[in-house]
C-alpha cells in the first residue's frame, strides 16, 4: 500500500506540473492581454509597457514560468491585476463557499435523487419501470446544466413567478437565500442524476448476478432483506468510489450554472478572469481546482484498498 502511494502521489505531482505548463502557456498565446487595445480597462503603450514590467511579462516565457511555479508551490499564486489588493488565494477563499454551498446541494440531491432511481431500475429489471428510469437517465444526460437552468426560470420565475430568478439574496435573512438557492440546484443537479442512476444501475444488477445472492434466495431470505444486506452493501463499493468524487467536482462551482442565476462564485469569477486576460486569477482557479480533484480521487483510491481487500492481495 506504500508504495501504491507513493506512486500515485507521484503521478499526481507529474500531472499538475504538466497542466500548470499547459494552462500557463495556452493563457499567453491567446492574442490580446490584459491592458491591450479593447480590454476592460485599455491603457497607453507607455502605461501598458510599464504594467507589464511590474508583473514581470516582459520577460521570456520560460522564466515566467519558472518564477510563477516557484511561487505556486508554497501557495502563493499571485494577485489579480483587476483586483490588486487581495492575492488570488484570498479571492479563492472569498467566493469558494459560494460555490461550495451550491455544490455540496446539487451534488447531495443529484446522488440522492440518482441512487434511488438506479435501485428502482435494478430491482425491477426488464420491466416499465426499468424502461422509464433508463430512458429518463439518458435524456436528462444529454441536457447542458445551463440550459436546464435557463429552462427552469422560464417556467418558475418568469411566467409562474413562484421562484426567483437569480442572485444570492439577501445574506442576513437565510429563507431569502433558500429561496434563491432552488432553482441553480436544482438546474445542477438533475443533469448529473442521469449518469449517478445509470451507474448504480449497472453496479446493482452485477451485484444480484452474484452466486452469494442466489444463496440468500435460496435460503428463504426475502426480497428487501436480500437488496439491503447482501446486493445494496456490495455494491456500494464501486457506487462511492465513483459518486465521491462529484463533490469536489460540483462544489468547484460551474461557470454556467454561476452565469446563468448571478452567483459570486468560482465560476463567475474564471469567466471574468479568462474574458479579461487575469493571467494570476485564470493560473490560480484552474491549479485549484485541479489539486482538489486529484486528492480526491487519490483518497478515494486509498479508500477503496482499504475497504475491498481484493485490491491490496491484487497489488502483492
Amino acid at each position: 500500500m506504500i508504495a501504491y502511494t507513493l506512486k500515485r502521489l507521484g503521478g499526481i505531482a507529474i500531472t499538475l506540473l504538466l497542466l500548470s505548463l499547459f494552462t500557463f502557456m495556452l493563457s499567453r498565446t491567446v492574442p490580446g492581454g490584459p491592458w491591450m487595445q479593447g480590454a476592460e480597462i485599455p491603457m497607453s503603450e507607455e502605461q501598458t509597457a510599464a504594467f507589464m514590467a511590474k508583473y514581470g511579462l516582459d520577460k521570456p516565457l520560460w522564466q515566467q514560468y519558472l518564477v510563477w511555479l516557484r511561487n505556486a508551490l508554497t501557495l502563493d499564486f499571485g494577485r489579480p491585476f483587476s483586483t490588486p489588493e487581495r492575492t488570488v488565494t484570498q479571492l479563492i477563499g472569498e467566493v469558494l463557499p459560494y460555490s461550495a454551498l451550491v455544490g455540496g446541494l446539487a451534488a447531495t440531491l443529484a446522488i440522492t435523487l440518482g441512487v434511488t432511481l438506479g435501485t428502482i431500475a435494478a430491482a425491477r429489471q426488464d420491466s416499465w419501470l426499468d424502461t422509464i428510469v433508463t430512458s429518463y437517465a439518458v435524456a436528462i444526460s444529454t441536457v447542458p446544466s445551463f440550459v436546464m437552468g435557463y429552462i427552469l426560470v422560464y417556467f418558475f420565475a418568469a411566467k409562474l413567478r413562484w421562484l426567483p430568478a437569480g442572485s444570492w439574496g439577501n445574506p442576513d435573512e437565510p429563507k431569502d437565500v433558500a429561496l434563491h438557492l432552488i432553482l441553480p440546484v436544482i438546474a445542477y443537479a438533475l443533469p448529473a442524476t442521469g449518469g449517478v442512476a445509470r451507474w448504480t444501475r449497472q453496479c446493482m444488477a452485477e451485484a444480484m448476478a452474484s452466486d452469494y445472492v442466489r444463496t440468500a434466495y435460496a435460503k428463504g431470505v426475502r426480497p428487501f432483506g436480500v437488496m439491503a444486506k447482501h446486493v445494496l452493501r456490495n455494491a456500494l463499493i464501486p457506487m462511492v468510489t465513483s459518486f465521491w468524487p462529484l463533490f469536489p467536482g460540483m462544489m468547484t462551482g460551474s461557470m454556467f450554472i454561476e452565469t446563468v442565476f448571478g452567483l459570486p462564485g468560482l465560476g463567475k469569477y474564471f469567466v471574468m478572469s479568462s474574458t479579461n486576460r487575469d493571467y494570476p486569477l485564470v493560473l490560480g482557479i484552474t491549479m485549484f481546482w485541479a489539486i482538489l480533484i486529484a486528492l480526491t480521487y487519490f483518497f478515494t483510491d486509498i479508500l477503496y484498498g482499504l475497504i475491498d481487500p481484493r485490491v491490496r492481495v491484487t497489488e502483492r
